[in-house]
């Protein structure tokens, strides 16, 4: 009887502990507000309520750590104008999530639209590591390329300036806007074929707006070269733009009896 009744002890107890291996976790009440503060912040932000929307994802960030709440909360600072939060909030969410694409492209951004080109070019370069078919880190890449080789060209820095566009002109052929600085620094560098080359894409590829500057550069291409007759008419197309009117004017006034 004694050993019957031991059976029948050890069965219940085997039976009570069933329920208790088989219990789902308690939830995680904290994580639970924190998402409902992450969602009230989005809906502020798509309001443009910047402010409060920062308000509610620190809020959300002071109950759990979720690179969904630092990546929306460097948004809401970006558009805030206060960029060195807005960074600082991105970084933290790549430290969460070493593979958020859109954490480096965001960074990237952000760096492009403050000129800092070097770190910009590295931090899109990083998205596109994660997803190389990510169209906007290939296009902002593109134009921090653009934006160094201008500054390259505005600090008379030529050399440097013809290897980073030699560079970029070779990942990124379809960006006008780097064959007209391309065509800038190869009349800088004396490579007047390159430069109309240069030029010529870059009106081919332009889709609207003025093409002043490609024509302007196509004729002082052509001026070196000694082609007077091919610089008049290039000076001839730049001057329909108000803003290179008065210098195709002035080459064209050069070219007069040649």
């Amino acid at each position: 009887m004694r050993s019957a009744a031991k059976q029948l002890l050890l069965v219940l107890l085997v039976l009570n502990a069933v329920p208790v291996l088989g219990q789902s976790p308690a939830p995680d009440t904290k994580k639970i507000e924190a998402d409902k503060l992450y969602n009230e912040g989005n809906g502020l932000f798509r309001s443009g309520n910047y402010a409060s929307a920062i308000e509610k994802y620190n809020g959300a960030l002071s109950m759990a750590k979720d690179f969904r709440y630092y990546y929306q909360l460097g948004l809401s600072y970006k558009n805030a104008r206060q960029t060195d939060k807005a960074l600082e909030a991105f970084e933290e969410s790549i430290k969460l999530k070493g593979d958020f694409y859109q954490g480096y492209n965001a960074v990237g951004s952000t760096l492009l639209a403050s000129r800092v080109y070097e770190k910009s070019i590295e931090a899109f370069k990083q998205a596109l590591k994660y997803n190389p078919q990510m169209s906007q880190a290939v296009l902002g890449i593109s134009e921090a390329y653009a934006g160094q080789g201008q500054q390259l060209v505005s600090d008379g820095k030529f050399n440097e300036a013809g290897t980073l566009i030699d560079e970029a002109l070779g990942q990124h052929p379809n960006n006008p806007k780097l064959y007209l600085i391309g065509a800038i620094v190869y009349n800088k560098l004396d490579n007047p074929e390159k430069a109309i080359q240069a030029a010529e894409e870059a009106i081919k590829q332009k889709k609207r707006g003025a093409k002043g500057a490609e024509y302007f550069e196509i004729g002082l291409a052509y001026k070196k070269m000694k082609d007077n007759e091919k610089a008049r008419a290039a000076f001839v197309e730049a001057k329909k733009d108000p803003t290179y009117s008065r210098n195709a004017q002035y080459e064209l006034d050069g070219l007069k009896g040649r």
